[in-house]
This record gives C-alpha cells, sequence and structure tokens, in this order.
C-alpha cells in the first residue's frame, strides 16, 4: 500500500513538472514596480481587505452555511470506533482500509463534479449533500445494531465499504464551496479568503470533535457501556438535517471563473 502511494505521489510531481506554467491559463505578472512595504502595514492592509471581503452577503452567507454544517454536528466517531474494535473484534487495519475505500469514492466522485455536475444549482448540490451525509451516518446504526448480519453481510465487508462513506460525504461537499470562493474572491484576495475558508472548517471540525465527545459523556457512553450509542447516533443524523433549514443562505448558481469560460468557447 506504501509502495501505491508512493507511485501516486511520484506520477503527480512528474505531471507538475512536465506542466507548463503558461498552459495554466494564469495571469502575467504586473509590469509596474513592486512597491515595498513593512509586514506590519502589509498585515494590517489584508486583514481590512479580508475583513471587508467576508463582510459581502454573497461571500458570508455560504461561509456561514457550510462552517455551520459542519460545527452543529457531534462526531461519534471515537466511540464508534471503539465499539467496532473493542465489542465487534474487527481488525483496526479493517477500519483503516475504510479510509482508503472512502478515499478512492472521494476521488470518483470529484471527477464526477468536474465532468458533469458543475451546471447542478449549488443549493441543490449542497441539499442533496447533506442530505446524504446525514443518512450515510445512519450506516453506522446498521452495524451496531447488526442488521448486516440478518442481510448476509459480515461486519468486515460492511465496515470495509461503508464505515468511511459518511466523512466522504462530508469531504465531496466541501468542493462547490471551494470553487464558489475562488471565484467570489476579489483580485489580490484569494490566498487570503481561502486560507481563511479551510481555517474556519478545520476550526469547526475540532469543534464538532468537542461535542461529540459531550454528547457521549453526556450518554454515558464508555468503553464498558455502549447501550446509548444507538440513540448518540439518531441524534447525530437528526442535527445533520438542520442546517437544511437554512440551505437559503446558500446561492443557487455556482459561479464559473472567466477562465473557464474562456477555456470553453
Amino acid at each position: 500500500m506504501f509502495l501505491a502511494f508512493a507511485a501516486m505521489l511520484v506520477l503527480q510531481l512528474t505531471v507538475s513538472l512536465k506542466t507548463r506554467e503558461d498552459s495554466l491559463g494564469l495571469s502575467q505578472p504586473s509590469t509596474y514596480p513592486l512597491v515595498r512595504e513593512s509586514i506590519p502595514t502589509s498585515f494590517k492592509k489584508q486583514y481590512s481587505d479580508l475583513m471587508a471581503v467576508i463582510k459581502e452577503e454573497s461571500i458570508s452567507r455560504p461561509l456561514f452555511w457550510v462552517v455551520s454544517s459542519i460545527l452543529a454536528i457531534p462526531i461519534l466517531s471515537g466511540s464508534i470506533f471503539c465499539y467496532q474494535t473493542q465489542c465487534l473484534n474487527l481488525d483496526p487495519s479493517v477500519i483503516g482500509m475504510s479510509k482508503v475505500t472512502g478515499q478512492l469514492m472521494l476521488l470518483s466522485l470529484t471527477i464526477l463534479y468536474d465532468r458533469f455536475w458543475k451546471n447542478i444549482p449549488l443549493r441543490k448540490l449542497a441539499n442533496i449533500a447533506q442530505m446524504s451525509y446525514a443518512f450515510a451516518l445512519l450506516l453506522d446504526l446498521v452495524l451496531v445494531k447488526q442488521l448486516n448480519i440478518q442481510l448476509g453481510i459480515p461486519n468486515e465487508v460492511f465496515a470495509l465499504c461503508f464505515s468511511g462513506l459518511a466523512e466522504t460525504i462530508a469531504q465531496f461537499k466541501l468542493l462547490p464551496f471551494y470553487v464558489l470562493f475562488a471565484s467570489l474572491a476579489p483580485r489580490g484576495c484569494e490566498g487570503s479568503l481561502m486560507s481563511f475558508l479551510g481555517s474556519a472548517l478545520c476550526l469547526s471540525s475540532i469543534f464538532s470533535g468537542f461535542l461529540g465527545i459531550g454528547l457521549a459523556s453526556f450518554l454515558g457512553i464508555t468503553s464498558g457501556n455502549y447501550s446509548s450509542l444507538p440513540l448518540g447516533i439518531m441524534i447525530q443524523f437528526f442535527v445533520a438535517l438542520l442546517p437544511l433549514h437554512w440551505i437559503d443562505y446558500v446561492p443557487m448558481s455556482q459561479v464559473v471563473p472567466e477562465k473557464a469560460v474562456k477555456k470553453g468557447k
């Protein structure tokens, strides 16, 4: 497996080295002389520009939705992992391979989005992704209740194929928003806005994990007692549906960059 990933990295590096910069359609550097500014002055300017951009409704509303759709959901991945390894006696390598399967699915979804789903209204796509994510969380309930055994699916196979599905959908949901914010970012503020977006999403994921720990503690889910785990999963499911109530914050259309339009012509 390590050799496979190493080969992929080598392939990516080779493609990057072989790709000419002018083929990417990047804007040419300005011919005007650069004005050197002190670091504090440059920092204040970038900060003020970033705050002005974030306050724009076209950016603040979808930003609020995508961050809140992660932040509000308590993640019980730690409790579920302990249940899978302690109660179901699943090998941790199986759970690890499920993450690899999820990343392969994410790659496939990314290709499908690039080829076919770019013209789908962003609000509709976000709605479908959020609902899919909520229902994917219920797959853990299937494993906890051992419904897969009743269907003749072994725990190892079910965990390998479906344990990472919710995480995969959660990651894919962010892709259209990256495209949206990259398209809406004004010239000179692209890096600041995308860095802020990445930081906000990372912070929301951390807070979501803390909520999951609090929920597990509140329900009394411990290494010796998983009786409340199904209830915790159901709470996850219903909370994951809450962002659909303010889906209007997401714009209908996906902004297509001018470069892509010119390239298509």
